[in-house]
Order: structure tokens, then C-alpha cells, then sequence
């Protein structure tokens, strides 16, 4: 039986789904009779990102008006691989840049959005781990860089940087990548919009300190839209499952 397009976008998410599933119901049933040391009312943290399709940074400013609810403002900057771009080297020729083939851009968005976190767990007074789900969103840009190979002139015999064009290079004629500086002038902006949700394990022993796990889903949409690969239809939405490690600090209300 054939698995529909669909389908396979379902079995690859539902891990990550029902992990989040099963955390939220534990943490929603473990909240009776606990607290924590401080009250807290500002927070800042920088994120270290990995996704279904790339790497990411990013950074956090937020209000803690009680101990439930907190609102702050985010920026990220996200790397993202096409599942079709594989890295490799023409074995033929020694001292060559690895290519991935039939890459027309490298991919990256930057964000910036309004973001709201609530509580569903709080931290035990004698330590432990308090838990939040999290939900943002705002406007994107996709920045997409040409990719640039060296490949061999047979007119001159000399090898040459230039952009890839499917329909005049092959592994016939190139040799191997170019350094991603060399598209920068032609790079293109295209606008849209991202949004993301998951849950927040913050287990710092600190009070006035954040260390934290997140996890979740999110989605980016730009337009018009970009094709990365050649002999692929251009994405209409960009979505991946991300895992986050969160470092930062508080300051109490008094501090």
C-alpha cells in the first residue's frame, strides 16, 4: 500500500506530537501545592536552535507579570538545508570545494515576532522543573544566496567561478563549490510571515536564572516563493520540528 504525501508528513511529525501531548497532560496534573522561591518580572536569553532542516540563534526579551503568564519579543536567525541538497565532492579532481548538486540557493530566514508563554507546571521550592507552553509568530524574511561553482572553461582550460545554471553545468564540467560570498550581490529578500508553538522545560536552580529545553513545531511561509533545488517545485511552507536550548537570567521585582 502507498504511503500518500500526506501520510508521511503525519508518521514523521507524530513523535514529536505526542511527546508534547503526553508533557502537557503530565505537567497540567502535577501543579497542586507547588511554588517557587522568587518572584521574578523580566527575563533575557539567547537560544541555540536545532531543526528538521537546519541550525538557528536567537534571542529573547520578555515580562513575567505573575507567575502564569509571561509575554516578550523574539529575533532568530534560521539556516535552512533543502532535504534534496547533499554534500559531496567530485572525486576526479584534488584540491576542489565539496558542491551540492543541483542547489540553486542557500536558504536562511530571519524573524521577529510577539510571543506569549503560560505557565502549566511551577517549580517545586526545593528545585525541579517548571514547565510552559509557548506560542509566537510574526514577519519573516527569506534571504536566499545564488550558489557559485568553479568549473572548467575547455575553451581556455583554465577553471572559472560562476553561477550554476542546471541547463549549462553538470558533473561533466564542474569541479567542485565556491565560497557562499560569491552570490551575496545577487541575493534575494522575499517577505511572509512564521509562527511557532511548543513547550518550555526550565530547570535552572537559580531563581534569577534561565536554563531551559524547548521544544516544538514551527512554520515559515515567504513570497513569492524561493526554489532552492533545481528540478523541484519551489516550497510553499517551510515546516520543521525544533529543539532549543535556551540560557538567560531574570530580575526580580526588587532587583
Amino acid at each position: 500500500m502507498r504511503t500518500t504525501g500526506l501520510g508521511r508528513l503525519i508518521l514523521k511529525r507524530a513523535p514529536l506530537t505526542l511527546l508534547l501531548a503526553v508533557a502537557c497532560c503530565l505537567s497540567m496534573a502535577q501543579n497542586v501545592g507547588e511554588y517557587y522561591h522568587d518572584v521574578t518580572d523580566k527575563e533575557w536569553n539567547f537560544q541555540i536552535i536545532a531543526h528538521t532542516e537546519g541550525l538557528g540563534g536567537g534571542f529573547q526579551h520578555g515580562r513575567t507579570p505573575d507567575l502564569y503568564n509571561k509575554h516578550f519579543w523574539e529575533v532568530q536567525f534560521m539556516v535552512n538545508k533543502h532535504p534534496k541538497s547533499i554534500r559531496s565532492i567530485n572525486a576526479f579532481y584534488e584540491n576542489v570545494r565539496p558542491i551540492r548538486y543541483g542547489q540553486l540557493y542557500s536558504l536562511f530566514f530571519l524573524q521577529a515576532g510577539y510571543g506569549y508563554q503560560r505557565t502549566l507546571h511551577l517549580k517545586p521550592y526545593w528545585g525541579g522543573v517548571q514547565i510552559r507552553y509557548t506560542l509566537s509568530a510574526g514577519p519573516a524574511l527569506g534571504i536566499g544566496i545564488p550558489n557559485y561553482v568553479e568549473v572548467l572553461n575547455y575553451n581556455t582550460g583554465f577553471s572559472e567561478i560562476v553561477r550554476y545554471d542546471p541547463e549549462k553545468h553538470n558533473l561533466n564540467n564542474i569541479l567542485g563549490g565556491a565560497r557562499l560570498y560569491n552570490g551575496i550581490s545577487q541575493t534575494i529578500f522575499r517577505p511572509g510571515f512564521y509562527a511557532k508553538t511548543g513547550l518550555v522545560f526550565d530547570f535552572a536552580k537559580n531563581d534569577y536564572k534561565l536554563t531551559a529545553l524547548e521544544i516544538g513545531l514551527q512554520v515559515q511561509m515567504v513570497f513569492p516563493f524561493i526554489q532552492q533545488m533545481a528540478f523541484n517545485p519551489a516550497k510553499k511552507c517551510y515546516l520543521t520540528g525544533y529543539l532549543s536550548f535556551n540560557f538567560g537570567k531574570k530580575k526580580g521585582r526588587h532587583g
